[in-house]
């Protein structure tokens, strides 16, 4: 009984420590946190719009199956350094495809996702930027998981103003 509880721990202690690894942004000071959860979808989707609107129906559709969107952004040199490794030791040890990688406009921003139900569906979209925004050197660490259809996922990113969301119209297409 001990040989399997030790088997078990071992096997969840990566996932414990990569959330643990991306939670500890949510407190240090020179980082901008942003965390919506499932029950905040939720009560998004519970927002009365028109029927008659297809494209509200879309909307609510896609944020009813999200489970949380975490974003981290950071101008600090030692934080974007910490950010790059964890984001390394982060895809290192879970299994995400590259969707597609794009440079310019003095950014670098990659993209990867778990699979889904299908082609069009992931559970997991990730993304790393490294680069400039207003002439300031800024790294953004954006994680979406739930029931991700890649059609209204950037209409969703450029919502919330994501740094990068310009980036998601193309993965559609890439993938």
């Amino acid at each position: 009984m001990k040989k399997i509880a030790i088997v078990i721990i071992i096997g969840l202690l990566p996932v414990i420590t990569q959330a643990q690894s991306f939670a500890k942004y949510e407190n240090m000071k020179d980082v901008d946190a942003m965390v919506m959860t499932s029950k905040m979808f939720k009560m998004l989707a519970k927002v009365d719009l028109s029927e008659d609107n297809p494209e509200a129906r879309e909307y609510l559709k896609l944020i009813e199956n999200l489970d949380e969107i975490k974003m981290f952004t950071s101008t600090t040199a030692s934080v974007r350094s910490q950010m790059q490794k964890d984001v390394e030791n982060y895809l290192s040890s879970n299994s995400l495809d590259q969707l597609m990688r794009v440079k310019e406009d003095g950014k670098n921003i990659r993209f990867y996702s778990k699979g889904g139900k299908n082609d069009n569906y992931v559970n997991e979209l990730f993304m790393f930027m490294e680069g400039e925004k207003e002439g300031e050197p800024i790294s953004v660490i954006l994680s979406i998981t739930g029931e991700i259809d890649l059609s209204q996922l950037s209409r969703l990113t450029s919502d919330l103003k994501i740094p990068g969301a310009e980036e998601l119209k193309n993965v559609e297409k890439k993938s």
